[in-house]
């Protein structure tokens, strides 16, 4: 018994190192309660369980925790707490037990705690779902969380002005809620949107022959494989910068910003736009060579790539219109769709 007590006194000077940001102390009380007991941290919650059971009888009893009161309500708390506490010694080993630090806080209150969380990475917002059952409930089964990550991601979302001006359409936010009306939810689920923290990379392979060099006495032509990479990335102001290049993304991505375009003389700047046909989900990039005044013109289609939602950009057609209005179509044959990848370093 003075084991466990010990166990839990060191626990709670853990814990509240811990809360002062001295992790480092808060480690090693945690690791010195651990030696004298390995279940430590279940006498703990089960010791914050009794004090806070304890308080919402006296609560309901209207009892002064301080101060005296008649026998027959102190046995009336006693016999509660020591029958709280037999079951939940019994099957200790198989019942895990609730966080009931959380069960204390309001929802509304933890609801907050997840809108924060969201506005973060829709990663983070998973990730809190798993801590517990308590996050998982409000994570995903409150509507709350989903109007939050709607109303950050789409609102960064750039539409093309000319189609919106010809559908006479003068909020997207309205269309939207005449296609999804509140469900937030589905939504997310249906509705495409452009990433910002991290690029979209296409890598293109082929196989180009070669020609046998003169006085080789080989009868066979040389094979090359060729390997390339396009680069996309988007920012919500409507730019976009776009690379070709055969160098691999190790070398490129750490430096494929806008701060570093002068750095980048194959980077072009270009502009982007989502298309309302496609159910929203059709990108358009644009560009002007200043040397011949060629306006190039790329659409892709968002789409899903397995489980992950939005995160695969599909070749359309790929075009330029010279000055004169001579539109030119090239070739998708050999392309490849783009996949994004986060990039930690990446902020909006």
């Amino acid at each position: 018994m003075e084991e466990k007590s010990e166990a839990i006194e060191l626990w709670e000077k853990g814990f509240s190192k811990e809360t002062a940001g001295a992790m480092t102390d808060a480690i090693k009380y945690y690791r010195l309660a651990l030696r004298i007991n390995p279940n430590v941290e279940k006498l703990y919650r089960k010791k914050l369980q009794e004090e806070w059971r304890l308080e919402e009888e006296m609560k309901k009893l209207q009892l002064n925790p301080n101060g005296n009161s008649d026998g027959l309500s102190d046995a009336v708390v006693d016999v509660t707490v020591r029958e709280n506490t037999e079951d939940l010694s019994q099957d200790d080993d198989q019942i895990e037990l609730p966080c009931w630090i959380l069960n204390m806080l309001p929802d509304d209150l933890l609801t907050k705690i997840i809108d924060h969380i969201v506005l973060t990475s829709a990663d983070s917002w998973v990730n809190l779902s798993l801590t517990c059952k308590k996050f998982n409930s409000l994570c995903f089964h409150d509507s709350s969380p989903y109007r939050t990550f709607a109303e950050y991601i789409y609102k960064k979302q750039v539409y093309n002005d000319n189609e919106m001006r010809l559908n006479g359409i003068s909020d997207i936010k309205t269309l939207a809620e005449t296609l999804w009306g509140q469900d937030d939810r589905k939504m997310l689920k249906e509705r495409p949107y452009i990433k910002f923290h991290g690029v979209y990379i296409s890598v293109v392979n082929y196989l180009r022959h070669g020609s046998i060099p003169e006085g080789s006495s080989s009868l066979l032509n040389p094979i090359h494989m060729i390997t390339y990479y396009r680069y996309l990335r988007f920012y919500p102001n409507g730019k976009c910068m776009r690379l070709l290049t055969t160098d691999e993304p190790s070398v490129v991505v750490p430096e494929l910003s806008i701060e570093e375009h002068a750095n980048k003389k194959d980077v072009e700047i270009c502009s982007w736009s989502l298309s309302l046909e496609e159910g929203l989900g059709q990108l358009k990039i644009q560009r002007t060579r200043a040397k011949d005044s060629l306006k190039f013109q790329e659409e892709l289609k968002i789409s899903n790539r397995g489980q992950r939602k939005f995160s695969k950009l599909k070749w359309v057609s790929s075009s330029a219109t010279k000055v004169d209005g001579t539109n030119m179509q090239f070739s998708l044959s050999k392309e490849k769709p783009f996949h994004f990848s986060k990039v930690k370093s990446y902020h909006i």
